[in-house]
């Protein structure tokens, strides 16, 4: 009898320890299995592959389905479109747009004129503008083309608008390599096709009157394009706060000036006439100065109040300059 009340006391006293380490054990076996699981959860995220569509094309098609054209550039793959009709009939003409650097069909100040300019009664092509490749930007940086045109620099004649000096190379020695320049050059060309692409799919579609928009750095872009057949295909063309590079202020009152009927207009921040020093590209008056000389008639400009870097929440303002200006040119 007392070997049995003798054990009744040891187990009383035994088992909430031992329940105690069971449910420590218990937690330490689910801890283990939670850490195994991050672990590999982990793992798996560090193992997926990362999957870059540079301006997300294929996720704005599936957004926008109905809108989506992809045009295919000969020798290039295809690039994805938004197309908007005239919002009324009879249309007015057609709009290429091209977005500014690194901005896709779908963002930006691009993706915004799209639905008002339809309304305005132009069909409207947005294009996104990739950005160059890493070595051509790393050229630019280091060629000083971040400011491609230099400000302080006396207009003294049409070829004073690449901003160098007589004889001056455009590209410093250490950055002359063929391999940059062969990069640049398929960059332009494959954008030229791209553009080429969409004004004959515009065409196509029975439009016989085709303008270009170029939105900062894509202002260079258009120009190359709307001029390279002599106007014949572009009959108007529209800078939205542009920024050219060395290589197209170079050519820009040349080709200008060869285009024949082309009409241009650029619409610039009035801000940017306030003196501020906030940039050292040449301003709109001293390259309005340097067309005139270049004897470029169908230049004129605008200034509009907006950031030095047009924002979508200002594309209603724009899209009445573009539309009315547009109206005025037959």
């Amino acid at each position: 009898m007392k070997c049995l009340v003798l054990l009744a006391v040891v187990g009383a006293l035994w088992a909430p320890q031992t329940l105690a380490q069971a449910q420590n054990d218990a937690q330490d076996q689910s801890a283990g299995m939670i850490g195994q699981d991050a672990e590999t959860t982990a793992g798996a995220a560090v193992k997926r592959p990362l999957i870059s569509t540079g301006l997300d094309s294929d996720a704005i098609a599936r957004t926008w389905p109905d809108s989506s054209v992809w045009l295919e550039p000969p020798e290039e793959e295809p690039v994805l479109a938004l197309f908007e009709p005239e919002a009324e009939t009879p249309a007015k003409g057609a709009l290429v747009i091209l977005a500014d650097e690194g901005q896709s069909p779908a963002s930006g100040l691009a993706a915004a004129l799209r639905q008002p300019m339809a309304r305005a009664g132009w069909a409207v092509m947005v294009l996104g503008l990739e950005i160059p490749p890493h070595e051509v930007q790393q050229a630019r940086r280091q060629r000083g083309l971040e400011a491609p045109e230099e400000a302080g620099a006396p207009d003294k004649d049409a070829a004073d608008e690449t901003g160098d000096k007589p004889g001056e190379s455009v590209m410093i020695d250490v950055m002359a390599s063929d391999d940059v320049e062969a990069l640049a050059d398929q960059y332009r060309a494959r954008i030229q096709k791209t553009l080429t692409a969409a004004v004959g799919n515009l065409v196509g579609r029975g439009y016989s009157r085709v303008a270009m928009v170029g939105v900062g750095r894509a202002a260079g872009h258009v120009t190359r394009a709307a001029t390279a057949s002599g106007g014949q295909d572009v009959s108007a063309l529209v800078w939205i706060a542009p920024e050219f590079s060395q290589s197209d202020s170079k050519a820009l009152t040349e080709s200008l000036g060869e285009s024949g009927a082309l009409r241009v207009l650029e619409l610039y921040s009035a801000r940017s006439s306030l003196g501020t020093g906030s940039t050292i590209q040449r301003s709109p008056k001293q390259r309005e100065a340097a067309l005139r000389r270049a004897g470029v008639a169908d230049y004129s400009q605008q200034p509009v109040a907006m950031a030095e870097q047009p924002q979508p929440r200002e594309a209603p303002a724009l899209t009445n300059r573009i539309a009315a200006w547009l109206a005025s040119e037959r």
